[in-house]
């Protein structure tokens, strides 16, 4: 049988030299396929693959002042920041590299502690690129 549990020990946003430990983190992988039809068919001949785009929302516990210096410069634009790193009980570790902050909310309760929320874009997973001719497979 299949062990389906997955857990993350610590999840961290890199930002320059330090880290920041990140409360809830959710991730989504959008793909854009085109479906391509030769002339005359009504069942498709291929598929193309047109864009692969990384999406998501962070929780932060801590103070929101502090937190724009680290994903904004001094005009309020989001500044590039080098990685969200999961590492997973296991050992292993996932990375989201080159984030945009694309959003900010924050929410306060008397006397508990604030959490701000952030939505991000990220380049890439794992530093993955893209595909090159002869990982695709081109026939020659």
């Amino acid at each position: 049988m299949v062990d389906r549990t997955e857990s993350a020990a610590d999840i961290r946003v890199n930002v320059g030299e330090e880290q920041i430990p990140v409360e809830q983190l959710s991730v989504t992988k959008d793909i854009e396929i085109e479906t391509i039809y030769g002339a005359g068919n009504i069942i498709p001949s291929g598929f193309a693959i047109n864009r692969i785009e990384y999406s998501g929302n962070m929780t932060i516990k801590g103070r929101k002042k502090d937190l724009e210096k680290k994903f904004f410069d001094s005009n309020g634009v989001p500044v590039v920041i080098a990685s969200i790193v999961i590492t997973h009980l296991d050992g292993d570790s996932t990375s989201y590299d080159k984030v945009l902050v694309t959003s900010q909310g924050y929410e306060v309760t008397s006397g508990e502690t604030t959490e701000t929320s952030f939505e991000f874009v990220a380049m890439s997973k794992d530093e993955d690129t893209n595909p090159s001719d002869a990982a695709s497979g081109s026939e020659e």
